[in-house]
């Protein structure tokens, strides 16, 4: 019974992953990042989005999901 619950389930949580669109920036500051993830998604069809990683150094990165 467990096998058969998990093999319902997986398929289940790929359709939701797959369906993600993601988007990824680089910039010199966090808010200059921010700005060309809000650009992006634009042009992905998003309203929202959601960020998942933040990377600072010498550059910053970003990396978003973005919602309908």
């Amino acid at each position: 019974m467990k096998r058969l619950i998990s093999v319902l389930f997986i398929p289940l949580i790929l359709s939701f992953s797959v369906s993600a669109k993601t988007v990824t920036a680089t910039g010199d500051s966090l808010e200059n990042a921010e700005s060309k993830i809000r650009q992006r998604v634009k042009e992905e069809g998003g309203d929202t989005y959601k960020i998942t990683e933040a990377r600072m150094g010498n550059k910053t990165h970003i990396t978003a999901v973005v919602m309908p």
